[in-house]
């Protein structure tokens, strides 16, 4: 029987965001180094596994594209970023990086690319690999492509206040001040649905 999943961005919603003093903004960690995850990351994933979802990572990292890291960086960025995960008793079901860029400076990762945000194409690709049912599920995030991913999918969005990003974001998603809360979101949608089905009213068989 197929499951619902949560999808899940990485950065500014499990991970902390690193400030780039190039560009004066806060980006993706781009060394094992400077992985930490965010306060109630793993907690999060446990409480997702508990309600029976799977965890899916979907998350673009074009720093090999633009030309900021290596591949083998930020694969051991990844690595890092499991163990962190697995030290707290946390895990992912699946991960599905888009390591391209439309701007980037590198041959062959740089142009139009599928599997890059906000097309579903990663989700899709996970639902056919995880038997995953798209409309009981969710995607967090904290960019408007994240939410855009979610919809083209026909998944519902939650949207992550990303507190290093102040801006102000025209939207009809959800939001959340963290992925703790938004577990907690899906959870009690999940007792609405359950207590709903309880009061209905069972038609007697007829003969």
């Amino acid at each position: 029987m197929s499951r619902p999943a949560v999808f899940l961005d990485r950065d500014g919603v499990l991970v902390e965001e690193v400030f780039n003093r190039q560009t004066g903004e806060r980006d993706a960690p781009l060394c094992a180094d400077d992985v930490k995850l965010l306060d109630g990351a793993a907690s999060a994933l446990k409480r997702i596994a508990q309600l029976g979802f799977a965890s899916v990572l979907i998350s673009n990292q074009a720093g090999y594209a633009k030309g900021k890291a290596t591949l083998r960086a930020l694969w051991t960025t990844h690595e890092q970023f499991i163990a962190l995960l697995s030290a707290d008793g946390a895990k992912l079901d699946a991960v599905f990086y888009a390591w391209g860029h439309p701007d980037g400076v590198v041959p062959h990762f740089s142009g139009p690319s599928l599997d890059r945000k906000p097309g579903p194409y990663n989700i899709f690709v996970a639902e056919a690999q995880l038997d995953l049912d798209l409309p009981r599920s969710w995607l967090v995030g904290d960019q408007l492509t994240d939410v855009a991913c979610a919809q083209a999918a026909g998944v519902r969005p939650i949207l992550i206040d990303n507190q290093h990003k102040p801006r102000i974001i025209t939207s009809s998603a959800l939001r959340a001040p963290n992925l703790l809360a938004a577990v907690q979101h899906i959870a009690s949608t999940m007792n609405c649905s359950s207590e709903a089905h309880r009061a209905k009213p069972h038609k007697q068989p007829r003969y």
